[in-house]
């Protein structure tokens, strides 16, 4: 295949998007949440995404080179990255037709790209942007399965969860750190796995919803009427920490669907109030 930038640059701009209704992302990139906080929770990849740019940065490489990159940049590069003099050696000497055929031959890839050979490089993937670089601006054919760099072949897809439940989680972390602070409350005499435990004990009853309760469904959701209100039947928390909601759907069927898309009526009412000061 011929590759060009179409779809890493439509992986960039979606990722600018999902980092503005997911604001948590932007926070991960900042260092002020870990992965932990955000696994398993549909944004793996963006997760990857930022991971890998912050990663190439460190290794003086860019996503999208606008200069016209040589031949010799992309050996250096390569051999910067390498360990080992000898496999180093290799590819400072390597002509380029014979590089563009590691990219191409399943033989000569697995050379250089299988660990117990001893011309195994280690450069050739941390090298993978200007690699890349170079065969679009060269319109040079090569072949995807030999690269990692999924974002310049794959394109990301949206994700279908849970801005409000992301929102509402920092919110509470944040409430609770800031009264541990005012309260002058000192962590350091707890016993953090202990307080883990018992905070997800006594948390996951009160997001269950009581059954016979009615909600309202609130965002466009397959076999069900925006602003239709359905009974909750029973509710749970799923395998990712999200709650799940058990109902009837406009078809008759009877499933747990994401809590994200409803919002419990009677709550909604009290926020009503709230917002009218009464």
């Amino acid at each position: 295949m011929i590759l060009n930038l179409d779809v890493l640059n439509y992986n960039l701009q979606l990722l600018k998007e999902v980092k503005n209704e997911f604001p948590i992302l932007q926070d991960y990139e900042d260092g002020k949440v870990s992965r932990d906080t955000i696994s398993n929770v549909g944004l793996d990849q963006y997760v990857d995404f930022i991971v890998y740019t912050k990663n190439l940065k460190k290794s003086g490489q860019k996503l999208i080179y606008d200069d016209k990159i040589k031949y010799r940049d992309v050996k250096k590069m390569i051999s910067d990255l390498s360990s080992g003099d000898k496999v180093k050696n290799i590819f400072l000497k390597k002509t380029q037709s014979d590089f563009i055929k590691i990219f191409n031959d399943y033989k000569v890839n697995r050379r250089y790209t299988r660990t117990r050979n001893q011309s195994y490089c280690s450069g050739l993937e941390s090298a993978e942007p200007i690699i890349l670089n170079f065969f679009i601006q060269n319109n040079i054919e090569l072949s995807e399965g030999y690269f990692k760099s999924w974002m310049y072949f794959k394109k990301l897809s949206k994700p279908s969860l849970y801005a409000r439940e992301l929102k509402k989680t920092q919110e509470f972390i944040n409430n609770f750190l800031n009264y541990t602070k005012e309260q002058d409350f000192d962590l350091r005499k707890c016993n953090i796995k202990s307080l883990i435990t018992e905070l997800q004990h006594r948390l996951r009853p009160l997001m269950k919803i009581e059954n016979g309760l009615f909600v309202k469904c609130i965002s466009p959701c397959k076999n069900f009427t925006v602003d239709k209100h359905y009974l909750v039947e029973d509710s749970r928390v799923n395998y990712y920490g999200f709650l799940e909601i058990r109902i009837t759907d406009d078809k008759e069927s009877n499933n747990y669907v994401p809590y994200s898309n409803f919002e419990e009526v009677s709550r909604q009412r009290d926020d009503l109030f709230k917002q009218l000061g009464i």
